[in-house]
């Protein structure tokens, strides 16, 4: 990579390991609070600092944008940060994480599909290369079935390529803190929606919520697994290939991994350790290789 492309895999790398912390401490939080409460929490008041730090601009993005420049892209993360929390709440984080990486490989046909990239030999066999890598990871940290945590779990790998993939074409049009607070908006009126369709919010949460762990959690979540990350996210994306981006975030299973030994006790075998390697070597390769502009 050039200088420059240097450090936006470096935020990636960064974003990754954010991401697996947000994973391993919502699974903590899911203990006592209603996935649905959390995540509402979560988006909403990610969603109002940014419009409290950004607002003049967001206003001006979105009255000279047309909504069909943005609203695939950020429906589609606001529903994949939804899946994703219930797929965690249900099956292991590892296990979570490894299915979730696989938008790594779905990226790249999206992109020769919709946008004519061209799809090579070498991205194939680097791709390949990570599944297995990826399956050596997280295979002995609970994926011995294929229930509904694996199901959703895939459903959101869907979502997040099709993020990565139009998410980049939507940063011709819209600011990357404009795209964050839509992604936001949207999934808050998703959780939201679906928190009072299945009745959670008519429990006695509240308890739960307002202690000091929970609270902790969430303010992690909001400013950092939110606001931060997924900003960073769409600014990367302004400036690199979503199929690197995709590629980079291949490293979120092996911070999940270690996260989760630490945190939570899954444990990592030798396998894994393995697996971990592989996809080490496979983020170093895509990194000594020149990125794809967007533009």
């Amino acid at each position: 990579m050039e200088k420059k492309s240097e450090i936006y895999g470096f935020l990636i790398i960064i974003q990754s390991l954010i991401f697996a912390l947000v994973d391993v401490f919502s699974k903590i939080a899911y203990e006592t609070v209603p996935v649905f409460v959390f995540i509402t929490f979560r988006m909403s008041l990610t969603a109002l600092i940014l419009f409290l730090l950004y607002g003049k601009t967001i206003r001006e993005d979105l009255k000279k944008v047309s909504p069909s420049h943005y609203v695939l892209s950020a429906s589609c993360l606001g529903l994949s940060i939804i899946l994703s929390n219930l797929a965690v709440h249900i099956t292991s984080a590892t296990s979570f994480s490894f299915i979730r990486s696989l938008s790594a490989i779905i990226a790249p046909f999206l992109l020769t599909v919709f946008f004519h990239r061209r799809y090579l030999k070498r991205d194939a066999f680097i791709q390949l290369t990570l599944v297995l890598g990826l399956y050596l990871l997280c295979a002995k940290g609970g994926l011995s079935t294929f229930g509904l945590g694996e199901v959703l779990a895939f459903c959101c790998a869907t979502l997040v390529a099709i993020t990565l993939v139009f998410g980049a074409d939507s940063l011709h049009y819209v600011r990357p803190y404009t795209l964050t607070f839509m992604q936001m908006s949207i999934g808050c009126v998703l959780s939201l929606s679906a928190g009072l369709v299945t009745g959670v919010f008519s429990g006695n949460w509240t308890a739960a919520l307002f202690t000091p762990r929970v609270l902790s959690i969430l303010a992690y979540c909001i400013l950092i697994g939110s606001l931060l990350a997924y900003t960073m996210q769409n600014i990367v994306l302004s400036k690199v290939s979503p199929k690197t981006v995709g590629i980079l975030q291949c490293s979120y299973p092996i911070f999940t991994a270690m996260a989760s030994f630490v945190l939570i006790g899954e444990k990592m075998t030798g396998a894994g350790v393995l697996g971990s390697l592989i996809i080490v070597v496979c983020i170093i390769i895509q990194s000594l290789e020149k990125s794809e502009s967007v533009n």
